[in-house]
């Protein structure tokens, strides 16, 4: 399990090293090895399971990329931090755009110093894996000993930190805290809070894609999850009884969720039993179709795609 901290990423395939042009700071690609340059150096800063924010040891730039389309470019940013996920795959690791399928790869797997690095699908490909070396020491240490640095004491840290400024643990999930559309893999249909109502037990249920405030949730981070808020009434997610196939309802109690990356968008599950997931009963596309906690099966109607609204 990938463990954040300051490492070198060696490409399986070529050898080389992810690399942060000293010339071009907007530019990253493959190099050989240099392991007295910081430039070469990237501390992983945990952004939820297996994911982290990849920050440049000698520019403090963060890998970043345009969007999820094959060829786009990798880049150094000192505004965008995209999140990405580690996932072993036995001969190395898979670095995945968070949310997609697409991951960091090294142009063929070429050997030349200045080898280009970009996103596609992944393929298994040795050129899309890459090698953990972490660094022992170097300059900035591990993220841990960087934020102790930084962060001034007594002052309260940000959303993505263990705890909160009053002392109280704070979920880190899969995804930022924010205001999201929900869409499900299968069908494509919204999460939707039937009405808008606030009462209490009011269905939420699967709807064809709109533009109203009660198809957009707020996750709020949580002790154990996020408490996931509707836009246009205030209430939360929740659910009537809490049993295998229990619909899920607008409630004024907030119960937390955790979130997980799936192959295709995200999976929801109820923090008090993470082997539930919200599911769309029977993966039908009706409007006003069912949405239940039931055991995660890994099916396409068990998945859910996160828009920001």
């Amino acid at each position: 399990m990938v463990q954040a901290g300051t490492y070198r990423l060696r490409n399986v395939k070529s050898g080389t090293y992810l690399d942060e042009s000293d010339k071009n700071q907007d530019t990253v690609h493959g190099w050989d090895s240099r392991p007295q340059n910081d430039n070469q150096k990237w501390i992983l800063e945990p952004a939820g399971d297996e994911s982290f924010r990849i920050k440049n040891l000698e520019h403090g730039r963060y890998v970043a990329v345009s969007g999820p389309k094959d060829g786009a470019p990798v880049k150094a940013s000192s505004g965008d931090r995209d999140v990405w996920t580690f996932k072993n795959q036995g001969r190395g690791y898979a670095i995945y755009l968070q949310g997609t399928g697409h991951v960091i790869d090294l142009d063929q797997g070429k050997d030349e110093n200045g080898t280009r690095v970009s996103v596609w699908g992944y393929t298994g490909a040795h050129q899309q894996l890459w090698d953990l070396e972490q660094v022992e020491g170097g300059r900035g240490g591990s993220y841990g000993q960087q934020q102790q640095q930084q962060q001034p004491s007594g002052q309260q840290q940000d959303q993505w930190s263990n705890y909160r400024g009053d002392g109280q643990q704070q979920y880190q999930g899969a995804i930022q805290p924010g205001t999201y559309r929900v869409h499900n893999v299968f069908t494509n249909t919204a999460l939707d809070l039937a009405g808008g109502k606030s009462d209490d037990n009011t269905p939420v249920i699967a709807w064809s894609q709109g533009s109203g405030a009660n198809q957009t949730w707020s996750f709020e981070s949580g002790s154990r999850g996020y408490r996931i808020k509707n836009g246009a009434s205030g209430s939360f997610l929740g659910y009537d009884g809490f049993s295998e196939g229990s619909l899920l309802a607008g409630r004024s109690q907030p119960v937390e969720w955790t979130v997980t990356q799936a192959d295709q968008g995200y999976q929801i599950h109820p923090a008090d039993n993470p082997g539930w997931v919200l599911d769309l009963a029977e993966g039908k596309k009706d409007d006003g179709a069912k949405i239940c906690l039931w055991s995660n099966k890994n099916g396409d109607n068990q998945k859910w795609r996160l828009e920001r609204a």
